[in-house]
């Protein structure tokens, strides 16, 4: 049994850390509530996030809109609650059964208790005479759980182990396939369906039985660094065919570890956005992104010249800079709302909808950044005490990379509803941050003689998920996907809209 309990709503994993600062008579109240609001739950119903406190602590908040819950989810995490606060309280071992006497009583086998417990079956942490902490269960609550999953637990009490002629009659018939290069987990995969065994019993018996495990080819797990072999080398147009002979797998099983390294690099990012109140509205994407002003866009920035950049004029409108600030956030909520649900071995159009939305995502904070630049590299000249051509290239390059950090940091943060803007708000930012003295007013010699260097990939510093962006310009499909057609497309939308299939989009692209 895992002694760190497994959430799967981040909502109700916060509800516990709650709870677990409350009184010792609050927390063993609460838990008790939760262990009675579990018998109500039904698995294919969605409750409501103040439902679920309301019930357990009686508070009702006034969020308008609340996060739905699936039952089968929610059953699994309440457990789950009740064993994290349980952990706190030190509550006696009188009478609680065991994990083990918890499954002959019902007749099952431990690793069926913890199958239970994600279907509702409540343990708590209690402490024995001798001080040792343990999961218990009193024979109460589980009568009770066994009255409520009557059919759950007779087909769980249906399987039985291995027995002795079963496990060498398996052996043997894997033994079979010797010299014939299938891996173990394929072969066991095709005795589970001959013998009518679980697919992981067949594999877990090959595994620990020497003479199937030594006289078998067990394929190692691909790792990451395997997987970032195999992403450069697409990159570098080595076609699958070569890859799957260096690897001895298969097209699809490599495009699933590169899937799989992708998600990862998605996961580890961190970047916040701004909840407007617009988003609410169910119509809510598809009248912010479907503003032409959000699909006209520059494309990505490759390198700029220090002293000539940005716009020199109040071009936008204030209607334009509302929808393009409210746009990006959009896109970067959508993104990590989406992070959050990938699973281990995500989609490749899942993961391509997250990308494509963090690409957009920056181009639009790249065009408020070139309408922000003017007045904040003003205000930068005027702390520096002389035009940035009579400065000396090296602090001119440094006082210019200064200053797009801090415009994109605050770009990335525009709040409209609070009335900031990209004129106004970033130069005062940089008029307080270049206060601290990091540029003070100096006689340095006139260097006008020498010439200043251009700044490659200016912008990609503000955001953390550069690597998706483009390191030179591209054509054709590749300018649909990098957004040098006015914004980033997915393979979805360059298919639809080439009227290709997604398939030829993709090996076009590969």
């Amino acid at each position: 049994m895992p002694i760190a309990p497994r959430f799967h709503i981040p909502d109700v994993h916060d509800l516990a850390l709650q709870i677990k600062r409350a009184s010792e008579k609050i927390r063993l109240q609460q838990i008790k509530t939760v262990e009675k609001l579990l018998h109500e739950i039904e698995s294919e119903t969605l409750y409501p996030l103040d439902y679920l406190v309301f019930r357990i602590t009686h508070y009702r908040g006034d969020a308008l809109k609340q996060p739905m819950l699936l039952g089968s989810a929610l059953k699994g995490d309440l457990v789950s609650l009740i064993a994290e606060v349980s952990w706190s309280l030190d509550l006696p071992a009188n009478n609680m059964l065991t994990v083990e006497e918890s499954a002959s009583y019902l007749r099952v086998s431990s690793r069926t208790i913890s199958r239970l417990r994600g279907e509702g079956l409540v343990f708590y942490w209690v402490k024995e005479p001798s001080g040792r902490k343990r999961l218990g269960c009193s024979e109460e609550m589980l009568a009770s759980f066994k009255d409520r999953n009557q059919s759950r637990l007779e087909n769980a009490s249906g399987f039985s182990l291995l027995s002795k002629h079963e496990k060498e009659s398996l052996v043997l018939m894997a033994l079979e396939y010797k010299g014939t290069k299938r891996s173990l987990n394929g072969i066991a995969k095709e005795l589970a369906e001959r013998s009518g065994r679980g697919h992981e019993t067949v594999r877990a018996l090959l595994e620990t039985v020497c003479e199937s495990k030594h006289g078998l080819k067990k394929r190692t797990p691909m790792t990451m660094r395997d997987a970032r072999i195999v992403e450069r080398a697409r990159s570098f147009g080595i076609p699958w065919n070569a890859i799957e002979l260096r690897f001895q797998r298969s097209a699809g099983a490599l495009r699933k570890a590169v899937a799989r390294l992708r998600a990862r690099r998605l996961k580890q990012l961190r970047f916040s956005f701004v909840d407007l109140e617009i988003f609410a509205r169910e119509d809510a994407q598809e009248v912010i992104l479907g503003n032409s002003v959000i699909k006209n866009l520059l494309p990505p920035v490759i390198q700029i010249d220090p002293l000539h950049f940005g716009f020199d004029s109040e071009m936008q409108v204030v209607s334009d800079e509302i929808a393009m600030v409210s746009a990006m956030h959009l896109l970067k909520r959508r993104a990590k709302q989406s992070i959050k649900k990938l699973e281990y071995a995500p989609s490749e159009k899942s993961l391509d909808r997250i990308e494509t939305d963090l690409r957009w995502a920056y181009q639009l904070q790249q065009q408020l950044m070139l309408f922000a630049i003017t007045p904040s590299m003003a205000v930068a000249v005027q702390h520096a005490g002389r035009p940035l051509d009579e400065l000396p290239p090296q602090k001119s390059n440094a006082l210019v990379k200064q200053v797009i950090e801090i415009v994109g940091e605050s770009c990335g943060v525009l709040d409209v509803s609070k009335g900031q803007r990209t004129l106004s708000t970033p130069a005062s930012v940089v008029d307080r941050m270049l206060s601290l003295g990091v540029f003070k007013s100096t006689k340095t010699r006139a260097a006008t003689h020498l010439e200043i260097p251009t700044i490659a990939f200016p912008f990609y510093q503000v955001v953390p998920w550069s690597f998706l962006l483009p390191k030179r310009e591209h054509k054709e499909l590749y300018a649909m996907q990098f957004g040098w057609r006015g914004y980033p497309m997915t393979i979805d939308e360059i298919a639809d809209d080439l009227c290709k299939s997604n398939y030829a989009v993709r090996r076009k692209l590969q």
